[in-house]
């Protein structure tokens, strides 16, 4: 990381420690002559933590039947030089949870160090580190906005990185800094800059290393019953860092993507929420036009609270990303999931999440006269969540997956069960 990247992270760690210095009381500013909606007055209160600085001690173990999501007919012996495809998992965590309003100004902080070990394969042993920072400041009740930084590590999804024989550690950092200038009435004019950098620790060609930086505006109107409709305009600019620009493959060093979008959050009810984007995605590779592609992306969601112990949330989504090899330059994600959660008591919560999700990998640079690729990923959670004292939760879940693929190098299913205990103080 150069010296630019760490600015961001070091500003939000230690103006929240400056902050947590001060007093919880100050000097409101003085009103302005329109009273500015509610949601840039005072930050929300702090929900879920007791006070504004606290730390969280846990540990979790998982039993995995397939670590690395292998098609039945693989003998693991072979590839693996193990009997088995199954593991334990176990993962033990520390971390720090600051939330800390202070007149219009607020101060966030999850920060978790997480060491994963394997029983059978020592191979994918990691430690991990994480945080999502941000300050969410006021400079006056009318101009408003967000610096945050955030880094999530983790081991990439063997059902993509097909390489059994190594351990693929993928690390993305972002960084933003957004701002919303209320204009008048319910009008927002909203701006924004980013910058994201991801690196993976094994070579992986269809989703590299990379490093972006880019910039957003819009417009946003707010109406007086909290619905919502927001125009943005996004584009950044990348760069591969893993790899220079081949002829041969038409793997590229470089590429630009932009975004058209609209936003919207339509509250049907008190109870019942709608929210729905639409957008258009163009990218654009430095070099080779052969990568190149425009579609659209989209998503809806309903979110829907029958009963104060329950709630639904379904969602509907439509997404593009890069996936760059021989046979693909491009995939589409199609997802349907469905959410819903139910408060048994005051301390335990039972959730189920159905995910369904098809995938199409298009705009083949080498011809080939097979079917097109497509996967079909289903998977069924439940989980229950029981918070036994005060601080003190324990989670247990059981996973089930399966995918189907017209390429019969990929079909597999998996079982995992997960029992977490953890301690805020």
């Amino acid at each position: 990381m150069n010296r630019t990247e760490s600015v961001v992270p070091i500003l939000i760690l230690a103006l929240t420690g400056l902050f947590l210095a001060l007093p919880a009381a100050a000097q409101q500013p003085q009103a302005s002559d329109e009273e500015p909606p509610a949601e840039v007055r005072q930050p929300p209160p702090v929900v879920g933590q007791e006070h504004p600085l606290m730390a969280l001690i846990g540990s979790s173990v998982t039993w995995d039947n397939n670590v690395f999501h292998l098609p039945s007919s693989v003998d693991p012996q072979a590839l693996l030089g193990k009997p088995t495809k199954s593991d334990r998992i176990s993962a033990t965590y520390a971390g720090l949870r600051v939330d800390k309003p202070y007149a219009q100004q607020r101060f966030l902080l999850d920060l978790t160090g997480t060491a994963y070990r394997y029983d059978n394969f020592r191979l994918l042993d990691f430690d991990a580190l994480q945080y999502k920072g941000a300050w969410q400041w006021h400079f006056t009740p009318r101009v408003s906005g967000t610096l945050a930084a955030e880094r999530a590590e983790a081991l990439v999804n063997y059902s993509d990185f097909r390489d059994p024989t190594q351990r693929n550690v993928r690390t993305v950092q972002n960084r933003s800094f957004s701002v919303d200038a209320w204009l008048f009435g319910g009008w927002h004019l909203l701006g924004g800059a980013s910058q994201q950098a991801a690196t993976n620790t094994a070579p992986f060609i269809e989703l590299g290393s990379y490093r972006v930086t880019g910039g957003e505006g819009g417009v946003k109107y707010v109406a007086g019953s909290g619905s919502s409709a927001t125009f943005n305009f996004r584009s950044v600019t990348g760069h591969f860092t893993d790899r220079a620009a081949d002829p041969v493959t038409l793997l590229d060093d470089g590429f630009r993507r932009s975004e058209s979008e609209l936003l919207a959050t339509w509250i049907v009810t008190g109870k019942s929420t709608l929210d729905a984007r639409l957008a258009r995605v163009d990218y654009r590779s430095s070099h080779f036009a052969e990568r190149d592609f425009t579609g659209s992306a989209a998503r809806l969601g309903y979110r829907w609270l029958p009963t104060a112990r329950l709630s639904l949330n379904l969602v509907v989504s439509r997404d593009l990303q890069p996936w760059q090899d021989d046979f693909t330059s491009y995939r589409v994600d199609k997802r349907l999931s469905f959410a819903p959660r139910w408060q048994l008591g005051a301390k335990t919560a039972l959730a189920l999440t159905l995910d369904h999700v098809a995938s199409d990998f298009r705009n083949p640079v080498v011809p080939f006269a097979g079917p097109e690729r497509r996967y079909a990923f289903r998977s069924a959670q439940l989980a229950l969540d029981w918070q036994i004292l005060r601080n003190v939760t324990i989670k247990a879940s059981l996973q089930r997956s399966l995918q189907t693929s017209t390429d019969p190098t990929v079909p597999f299913s998996a079982t995992a069960a997960t029992l977490d205990a953890s301690l805020m103080f």
